[in-house]
């Protein structure tokens, strides 16, 4: 019996995929579905105004971006960009927008138990911990995230999740 599935997003296609397939999942077995963000860290500003675009971010979160993006241009040498870490209040807004948009499509795929959780850290480790601490009997996850390496393999997050988790995974492709 499956009771708690927890589904990890990144608000990338696949993450968007396997958001359907658990609520799909939770609606059958009348679970609780847990989705889980990790705030982007290391995330290239690129991806950050590809995501935010993709999503229809409102118009101030554009605004910071725009802003970070002026400000690495202002630090730069040479014209070389400097890579910046984004504030962790924007990051939080992206992970808030991302979840909000996760948690709508789980209700309209029939979810009615739906948490929401943003987390800070590596996310194959932060998937695990809440599998744990969450007591999950499924973790269902896109194949590939956000990152830049298009067709590479399988995920790295997924991989290292399905290796290592001790309940039942789905990779979603």
């Amino acid at each position: 019996m499956i009771k708690t599935l927890i589904v990890p997003t990144d608000g990338s296609e696949h993450a968007d995929k396997a958001v359907e397939l658990a609520a799909d999942l939770a609606d059958k077995y009348k679970a609780r579905l847990l989705i889980l963000h990790s705030l982007l860290r290391g995330e290239p500003m690129v991806g950050l105004r590809s995501l935010c675009e993709r999503l229809n971010a409102p118009a101030d979160l554009i605004a910071k971006l725009e802003a970070e993006a002026e400000r690495t241009v202002a630090l730069s040498y040479a014209e070389v960009p400097v890579a910046l870490q984004m504030t962790e209040e924007f990051l939080d807004a992206v992970g808030q927008l991302v979840c909000d948009r996760a948690r709508a499509a789980a209700e309209k795929h029939g979810a009615t138990d739906v948490d929401v959780k943003i987390v800070d850290g590596v996310p194959a480790d932060a998937v695990l911990a809440a599998a744990k601490h969450e007591n999950a009997d499924m973790i269902v996850m896109g194949s590939r995230g956000l990152g830049r390496l298009e067709g590479f393999l399988l995920g790295a997050v997924s991989q290292r999740v399905n290796h290592l988790a001790t309940c039942t995974c789905i990779t979603v492709k």
